[in-house]
């Protein structure tokens, strides 16, 4: 090889080392820039801003998803900008988007959206949403929960705290909308309405008006829920003086005759009653181990004015419970309101064999249980046998103190 092709050649490959080093070198800088935003953006309690256009600028680079959202809803659409709902943003101050998933719900409250939408407000004013949050802490799954943070903000909060502090629960936050029949029949409702504990939305979508709602748009869950004058009005059953009969009778005639109806929703309250008589018998074999001290109660349980575990809503866990009270809460808690709401929502894959079937299964499985539990203690007092119990898992972050307080 000639010299001057040589020199060329150490040339060429001393460029090329530059270029790849001040390639590294920009890497490396834009990683580092892109964690100090990352930090300031996630981590931090609160971003600062300036004028509105500053927040626009923020939501557009750092949540552009969401940016589009607004943009595209009818608030951007008509000039409803993130000052007019985010009312906080006067202080110069953003919160922190990790805030609302840890638990901070109300960002912007209904009181906000009731400038605007007034109507709306009084009627989800009138609902048993605006009590959730206390209906949530009133029981002992949520304090047991103290343990286990991260579960209790999505497992609890995630439905209740933010269907009693915002409307977002139900509307979605930033492009306002809700889709439209038949892609959405049940009215974001499914959010919270379903799984094993209150089946709704599977029971709905297991019945003959779910069937005409996909042909037809209706009935949706607000059609039987709420009367014409105000939609967001969802009215009460439980805690009324005729359980919101007079009002869903009224809605069922939209479609039916009054004598279908009435007769309808008779056998809705014999399958109720019906529940209630399995739950209630099971529930009395087990307060017998306890008063013949065969069961001790177990720290999941809460008990009531005369020291005796609750076997309800309020004071049985699906933790920290023996194998028979966890039986007992399978039982009123998942078999027992799917029975009954099988029946409410005229499901009858759910009523019976989803509910009823599962509710005798779970019924026959503790009346066993009970029964060996009896056998086992005669046993162990006539032969003197001693047998050993193993510890309880505990949560990472429990104390033994979360019931304390509740009563």
């Amino acid at each position: 090889m000639k010299p001057v092709s040589r020199l060329w050649l150490t040339f060429l490959l001393v460029v090329v080392l530059a270029l790849f080093l001040q390639g590294c070198s920009s890497g490396k800088e834009v990683k580092e820039t892109s964690a100090v935003e990352n930090e300031t953006a996630v981590e931090a309690e609160t971003v600062d801003y300036t004028p509105q256009n500053d927040v626009e600028a923020y939501y557009k680079e750092v949540m552009p998803g969401k940016f589009k959202m607004w943009k595209e809803s009818a608030h951007g659409r008509n000039g409803v900008t993130c000052s007019v709902c985010h009312e906080d943003l006067k202080d110069n101050k953003l919160p922190a988007e990790k805030l609302v998933y840890n638990g901070e719900f109300d960002t912007v409250k209904p009181e906000t959206c009731a400038k605007c939408h007034q109507k709306e407000y009084e009627g989800w004013k009138n609902t048993r949403h605006v009590q959730a949050v206390e209906f949530s802490k009133k029981n002992v799954r949520y304090h047991l929960l103290d343990g286990y943070p991260a579960m209790q903000v999505l497992g609890c909060k995630s439905c209740h705290e933010k269907v009693a502090k915002t409307c977002s629960s139900c509307h979605t936050v930033h492009s306002t909308e809700l889709p439209k029949p038949p892609l959405n029949i049940t009215n974001g409702c499914e959010n919270c309405h379903m799984g094993p504990d209150h089946p709704q939305r599977e029971a709905f979508e297991s019945s003959k008006h779910h069937q005409v709602a996909l042909a037809t748009g209706e009935p949706t869950c607000i059609t039987c829920h709420t009367t014409e004058e105000n939609r967001h009005e969802i009215f009460r059953i439980k805690g009324t003086e005729d359980h919101g009969r007079t009002k869903m009778l009224q809605n069922c005639q939209n479609c039916h005759s009054r004598e279908f109806a009435e007769d309808a929703l008779a056998k809705v309250d014999e399958i109720k009653k019906e529940t209630n008589r399995i739950i209630d018998e099971a529930r009395k074999i087990i307060q017998g181990l306890y008063r013949d001290g065969i069961l001790k109660p177990s720290p999941g349980s809460l008990l009531d004015e005369n020291g005796m575990p609750m076997l309800n809503a309020k004071g049985t866990s699906y933790s920290h419970v023996s194998h028979i009270e966890s039986l007992m809460f399978e039982l009123f808690k998942y078999a027992g309101a799917t029975a009954i709401k099988g029946a409410q929502h005229f499901a009858p894959d759910y009523a019976h064999w989803h509910g009823n079937a599962d509710l005798w299964q779970k019924y026959l499985e503790i009346k066993n249980e009970a029964e060996r539990l009896r056998l086992e203690a005669k046993l162990k007092e006539k032969l003197g046998i001693e047998t050993e119990e193993y510890p309880m898992f505990k949560y990472s972050q429990e104390t033994g103190k979360e019931l304390q307080d509740l009563n």
